[in-house]
């Protein structure tokens, strides 16, 4: 066994690019893919870091003396901790590392590797965990599934000791075949990030990072893609809408509330009007609730609509699937003769931009009351007001409504929650009372 050292400079990467040292000594490992046994030679960091203009191709080294100092004593050290390795043990790629980070770069707290296999960890520590939500858990154990299953597919454990760019590269392309939209495997990828960064953070381990380690074009990230909301007149038709069962009633009611506060479905039963604001002849209940996935407190008012709606139904909706609510929310949207033909863009999970045309009334979600109420809104109530009675962050807000939300504007909005809830109101019956054509609907 012999071993071979290479300097070569990171693909995908600009300005200071850092320098690999590939290390091959004929170590092969079976591939499942591939069925069939294929070298695995060690890609390992230096540290040294050169320009593409200071790297001389011929000698493969920099041209900086300093640096290609480095990088020989690098190859030197390399071959003499080989050659004692090959007479004590078995030499794997991982076990090389191993010995190299304690010698080079001094890491001697990580002289024990700890091998954490990645399914385990999921399931023995972060579900496990006090304080996670359900929701959380939910997407760590969808993530769990897809690593046994892609460990079914390779026909071994995925350790993080084991993982590198090509493993990470192809989990992430089964990951893409199960999916369709881009956003949906960005998902997972910072999902699978943060399981490696707790692992490393736990056992004091090198795990491999994603950010620092991937070429630009294998990074992931979200993209923003058009979305359908209900106009008015569309909103119209739903409130004359007449259930056949209670459980369309419900579902009514539960897309009612989504359209006229804003807020997320999973605090949808949270919308009660128990308060009551009067003063200076403003009058209107509102709920006050803490939202469930940001714990952010909410003051909303419940506008003329919802109030009847409240009134008609002789409470609050009632708790649902969100999955069943779906269901039901299209067949209302499909009776009431939402079935235009809407054509819109979306990125594949390969990064493709593609066209889908569907119905309207097959587009409608949980999340189209909240996308419906901000945009019907947002030209008439400024952004600061409405960030408040749905809990958008000053962030989120600038991402989903680009050149409206400005840090320094909500770091001066001090307005208590009730009288921006008041606020609103009294905006939105000047405008009712003044622009009957933009407001159709008599909210307050």
């Amino acid at each position: 066994m012999k071993l071979k050292i290479n300097f070569i400079l990171k693909t995908g990467v600009q300005g200071e690019i850092p320098v690999l040292a590939v290390m091959n000594f004929g170590y092969k490992e079976f591939d499942a893919l591939k069925q069939t046994y294929v070298y695995k030679p060690l890609r390992y960091y230096t540290g040294v870091k050169v320009t593409k203009s200071a790297w001389d191709e011929l000698e493969k080294l920099p041209r900086d003396k300093s640096k290609r100092a480095t990088l020989l004593q690098i190859e030197k050290q390399a071959t003499d901790i080989f050659n004692y390795l090959i007479t004590t043990e078995t030499v794997t790629p991982e076990r090389f590392k191993q010995e190299l980070d304690v010698k080079i770069k001094k890491k001697e707290e990580q002289a024990i590797v700890t091998r954490v296999r990645l399914v385990d960890f999921i399931e023995n520590e972060i579900l496990l965990e006090n304080g996670i939500k359900q929701g959380t858990k939910n997407c760590y154990q969808v993530l769990a599934n897809r690593i046994a299953d892609f460990e079914t597919k390779i026909g071994k454990h995925l350790y993080s000791s084991d993982l590198n760019e090509e493993l990470y590269v192809s989990f992430m392309n089964t990951i893409r075949e199960r999916c369709t939209r881009i956003n949906a495997v960005t998902h997972y990828y910072k999902a699978f990030k943060a399981v490696l960064n707790r692992i490393a953070r736990k056992y004091k381990v090198n795990v491999f990072n994603p950010t620092k380690e991937l070429r630009t074009t294998d990074k992931l990230r979200s993209v923003t893609e058009e979305k359908i909301y209900l106009e008015f007149s569309q909103i119209e038709k739903i409130i004359a809408y007449q259930p056949t069962s209670d459980e369309l009633a419900n579902a009514k009611l539960i897309l009612l509330t989504l359209l006229f506060t804003g807020c997320r479905y999973s605090d949808v039963h949270k919308i009660k009007p128990e308060y009551t604001y009067s003063k200076n002849n403003v009058t209107f209940h509102y709920a006050r609730y803490l939202t469930t996935k940001t714990d952010t407190e909410i003051v909303v008012p419940i506008l003329k609509p919802l109030q009847e709606a409240f009134d008609a139904n002789g409470g609050i909706a009632e708790p649902m699937a969100m999955q069943k609510f779906n269901t039901l929310a299209r067949n209302i949207a499909e009776s009431v003769g939402l079935k235009e033909e809407i054509t819109l863009s979306h990125t594949n999970s390969f990064g493709k931009k593609e066209l889908t045309t569907k119905k309207l009334f097959q587009l409608i979600s949980s999340h189209i009351g909240r996308r419906s109420f901000v945009t019907n809104l947002m030209s008439y109530i400024p952004i600061t007001v409405l960030s408040k009675i749905t809990g958008h962050t000053n962030s989120a807000v600038e991402s989903d409504f680009k050149g409206l939300g400005s840090s320094e504007i909500f770091k001066y909005n001090k307005i208590s929650l009730v009288d921006n809830a008041a606020l609103l109101v009294k905006i939105l019956r000047i405008y009712t009372e003044d622009k009957l054509d933009d407001f159709p609907i008599n909210l307050v």
